[in-house]
């Protein structure tokens, strides 16, 4: 019997031995490398980053030099201060991928075998393949610059009667005068109160003359409005432990502030996931990066999860996306393989093996 235990200790260390022996790789998380000491390559998995383009609308208000008079025009509606008013037309919600941190790993080459295979890494260090031939990297194309919107003539600026300083009063009347001859005219353009005789083109260009010019007059009263459009980007990493994020504050009055430093309602990102990788019996974070494993590399089975952007109980936009550390890792095989990953995921997307 003691022979016995002795032949099976003798044998088991020698198939340890033999394992290791044919360990062409090891992967390890990267809190535990030693790459100094290790021949190999750092390689990440991808992470998810929601990219939430917020689409402003930015209106300026200026009251106009006659609004105390507005009573001589009859209008109700007026600018009765100045102030910048921001509302949000529209979310746009899209995702990027970017290296993982946590989901870095090193893997170590025996010197002793020189058949190693080719590892395809994108710019930012995410593994796309191991043993194929690598995609050419995508030239990304730098956006044009947007020109700088020319400067738009909002001042008041009319002058009334020979120069002489007259008081707003006086100029309001003349002003209400102006704005009700133009009325009589284009209410004689449109009766055809003229004998002269014009084509139809000419008649249209007259009248819409005639009403540039009452809008104008008419702006001294009730003020003006001048709006333009602004995007601001706020870009969210979802994380499994908390699925509602606070990422920002918007308000009328100082628009869209990136973070909690600003004033306004809270904007918040909620990230539900779908359970698709629930069934899947994974190794925890804290496994893997205590794990080594021989010929072997983690890849990761990406989640689905509803992705709800709401300011308040007012949802901006809701879709369905990828979040890719919302899923598992697995384990592919390493050595006598052709693996192809997506870049995006973290999915292998190809797997052969060679005999």
């Amino acid at each position: 019997m003691k022979h016995l235990k002795s032949l099976m200790f003798v044998v088991t260390m020698l198939a340890i031995g033999l394992g290791n022996a044919h360990a062409q790789y090891v992967t390890t998380h990267a809190k535990a490398a030693m790459p100094g000491q290790q021949r190999g390559l750092f390689y990440s998995l991808p992470r998810t980053v929601l990219q939430l383009d917020f689409v402003i609308e930015e209106t300026q208000m200026m009251q106009g030099p006659y609004s105390d008079y507005v009573h001589y025009i009859g209008a109700e509606d007026y600018v009765v201060e100045d102030e910048t008013v921001y509302t949000i037309k529209e979310v746009r919600m899209s995702t990027r991928a970017e290296a993982d941190p946590s989901a870095t790993f090193f893997v170590s080459m025996s010197p002793k075998k020189d058949n190693t295979a080719t590892f395809c890494l994108t710019p930012q260090g995410i593994l796309q393949g191991v043993g194929v031939e690598c995609p050419q990297p995508v030239q990304e194309v730098a956006a044009p610059c947007c020109k700088p919107e020319t400067p738009v003539n909002v001042g008041f600026k009319y002058q009334y009667g020979s120069g002489n300083v007259r008081g707003a009063e006086q100029m309001a009347r003349s002003a209400a005068d102006m704005i009700n001859k133009i009325r009589d005219e284009k209410l004689k353009l449109i009766t055809g109160f003229q004998e002269t005789a014009f084509n139809l083109d000419t008649y249209r260009q007259m009248y819409a003359d005639l009403d540039a010019m009452e809008n104008d007059y008419l702006s001294l009263f009730v003020g003006k409005k001048v709006s333009k459009t602004i995007v601001k980007t706020v870009y969210v990493t979802p994380n499994k432990e908390v699925n509602t994020q606070s990422v920002a504050k918007f308000s009328s009055e100082e628009g869209l502030t990136v973070g909690m430093g600003g004033y306004g309602n809270v904007i918040t990102v909620q990230t539900q996931s779908l359970q698709t990788t629930a069934t899947m019996n994974a190794p925890s974070q804290s496994a893997v990066e205590s794990l080594s494993i021989e010929n072997k590399l983690f890849y990761r089975i990406p989640e689905l999860a509803n992705v709800k952007v709401s300011i308040g109980d007012q949802v901006l936009v809701e879709s369905r996306e990828t979040i890719a550390q919302l899923g598992v890792f697995m384990l592919a095989p390493l050595g006598n393989t052709r693996l192809s990953l997506d870049p995006n995921t973290g999915q292998v997307t190809g797997l052969g093996i060679e005999n």
